[in-house]
């Protein structure tokens, strides 16, 4: 079951799967979730290589979470640079999510990253995250395709809305 729907989050437009990635967050207590400028994937990021910003208060510390989502398997070189974005904003810590799964090798990486407390989630992290908080799934586990469906038309308007010309 965690297999069709990891299928279906790797079929998903960019813009679906921040939408999705955004509420899991926001309901695992990561604060305001900022979707910013890149919604598709041929667009570059204008915001240092990030595409979620997360911020919560707690008394008076502002925790900042940087969140880079990529459309591929994990590498040595996202890491790296991921590593790069996170040094550069100040995040209190960053992830790096993937809907494909990570090898073993993969995770060993996070821990030479593990001063800067660059956190990997691999497809299998990122389904079990939604199901979770129920988004994008039945109650059976099963994808809830209407669901998916109804939300890439809905990126796809707002991606639409948003590259329109004022009158």
């Amino acid at each position: 079951m965690s297999s069709d729907m990891l299928k279906a989050l790797q079929h998903s437009s960019l813009h679906a799967l921040l939408m999705m990635l955004s509420k899991a967050l926001s309901r695992e207590g990561y604060g305001d979730i900022q979707i910013l400028d890149r919604r598709q994937n041929k667009e570059k990021s204008r915001e240092s290589g990030h595409e979620l910003l997360c911020l919560s208060r707690f008394g008076g510390l502002t925790m900042r979470v940087v969140v880079k989502v990529v459309r591929q398997p994990l590498r040595r070189r996202m890491f790296d640079e991921f590593a790069g974005v996170i040094l550069r904003t100040k995040a209190s810590f960053g992830l790096l999510v993937s809907t494909h799964q990570a090898n073993e090798k993969v995770m060993k990486w996070q821990e030479a990253y593990a001063c800067l407390r660059l956190i990997p989630i691999d497809g299998n992290r990122l389904v079990q995250l939604l199901q979770k908080h129920q988004i994008g799934v039945r109650k059976s586990g099963t994808p809830d395709f209407a669901f998916l469906d109804a939300l890439e038309g809905l990126a796809h308007r707002i991606q639409d809305f948003l590259t329109e010309e004022a009158p």
